[in-house]
């Protein structure tokens, strides 16, 4: 894998804790909160290097990269002389910063420097000295986020782009955290071999791209990747820039049209030609046989695939994987036949009570055991001196359903 940026290439975008997905583009640009950045700079550096962002002569909103080879300058060591003992006496007020904004705006146009800022604004400030050193500490940090002009350039992943899809928004991953994910990883027994099967219904391709990275390059391994539309949510699995053989072991079909080509074969499968009409059409041969070879060439990939899926699913499958916002019942019972004995079922779901009218259904089946209904709770702690708590954001995820199939 190259360790050079390069035009095309899908980049994850870091300023202190927010990260971006992008799509590198010759002459392009990203917008990072109120800065326009030109990438160009960026193009033929190396992957987790660090960049300022400068200002563009002339221009008061566009801005460029500078790479930094002393990464000393980067880190922010503002000496604070004296500290209160409480915040009991201070009074929220717009008067206790005595820089207006325009001071602001403009010492940020003439030198962005994050440092410069905050030192200005701590001197300017008619409260940071009576401020505690937790509150004042709380206070340059909340200052360097804003005013942070240093970006680094990452390598796209399934942890990082797990982590950034669920702080943007978790509904456009499923709600799948990323210790969700690691359970669904771990219970699906995900093999280099054999063939996996992954319903999804809108996690931004990131289950297929989890999966594929499981599975890995160079391997036996294949995924029949299902989904409810016409096209298949991919940008994390586009991000992820797999080989191409290890693209082309993620077969993208549609799980309706795949299970009526499997039950009912192709259209026009069986018909043949009867004995007349064949002498009768000997004469247009030369003009019938290029059509044929077109129709032939034309087919659509659709259908290609679809084929593709059929026939590994005649042989069976080594694991169930669904992610889906729809009822899984009726998902499960029509992908399980293909299942083979001894071989996982996992199913996520954002709510529990669809889970649990699986758990009661896959029971009655009496072809399932260790079937088990769990969630998670994580929680991200902030370990500080004195003051280590939880983080007062936090959600509790999704839940999951694993069971192992069993001859009966």
């Amino acid at each position: 894998m190259e360790e050079t940026i390069k035009v095309g290439d899908y980049i994850i975008v870091q300023r202190q804790n927010y990260t971006k997905l992008h799509k590198l583009k010759g002459h392009g640009t990203i917008l990072l909160g109120s800065f326009n950045i030109e990438m160009d700079n960026c193009i033929g550096e190396r992957y987790f290097d660090t960049f300022q962002i400068k200002n563009v002569p002339n221009s008061k909103r566009n801005y460029t990269l500078e790479k930094i080879e002393n990464l000393s300058l980067v880190s922010s060591n503002l000496n604070v002389e004296e500290s209160g003992n409480d915040n009991r006496n201070i009074e929220a007020d717009d008067n206790n910063q005595t820089m207006s904004s325009e001071e602001i705006n403009k010492m940020k146009d003439e030198e962005l420097s994050s440092n410069n800022i905050v030192e200005k604004l701590i001197s300017n400030s008619k409260t940071f000295s009576t401020k505690t050193g937790f509150s004042q500490e709380k206070y340059i940090k909340k200052k360097s986020k804003k005013y942070c002009e240093y970006i680094q350039i990452r390598r796209p992943s399934i942890r990082l782009m797990a982590q950034m899809f669920y702080r943007q928004d978790p509904a456009k991953i499923l709600g799948i955290r990323i210790d969700d994910l690691s359970q669904i990883l771990t219970y699906s027994n995900i093999q280099s071999e054999g063939t996996h099967v992954l319903y999804d219904s809108g996690t931004s391709g990131l289950m297929s791209a989890a999966l594929m990275e499981t599975i890995g390059p160079n391997t036996t391994g294949k995924l029949i990747h299902m989904h409810p539309g016409n096209e298949c949510q991919k940008v994390a699995f586009l991000a992820m820039e797999y080989p191409e053989e290890q693209r082309k072991r993620c077969i993208n079909v549609n799980l309706y049209s795949v299970l009526r080509q499997f039950y009912q074969g192709n259209p026009g499968e069986g018909d043949s030609i009867e004995p007349n009409e064949q002498s009768s059409n000997a004469e247009n041969q030369v003009t019938e046989e290029p059509d044929a070879k077109r129709r032939k060439v034309e087919r659509p990939n659709w259908q290609v695939d679809n084929e593709e899926a059929c026939e590994l699913l005649k042989k069976g499958v080594h694991s169930i994987v669904i992610t889906a916002k729809e009822h899984p019942v009726n998902i499960v019972d029509a992908l399980e036949p293909f299942l083979l004995p001894s071989r996982n079922l996992v199913v996520f779901s954002t709510f529990k009570e669809p889970l649990e009218e699986l758990y009661f259904h896959l029971k009655t089946k009496l072809n399932y055991l260790a079937v088990k209904l769990s969630t998670n709770f994580m929680r991200n702690y902030q370990v500080l001196p004195e003051r280590t708590h939880p983080e007062v954001n936090m959600t509790n995820g999704g839940y999951l359903l694993t069971g192992i199939k069993i001859e009966q």
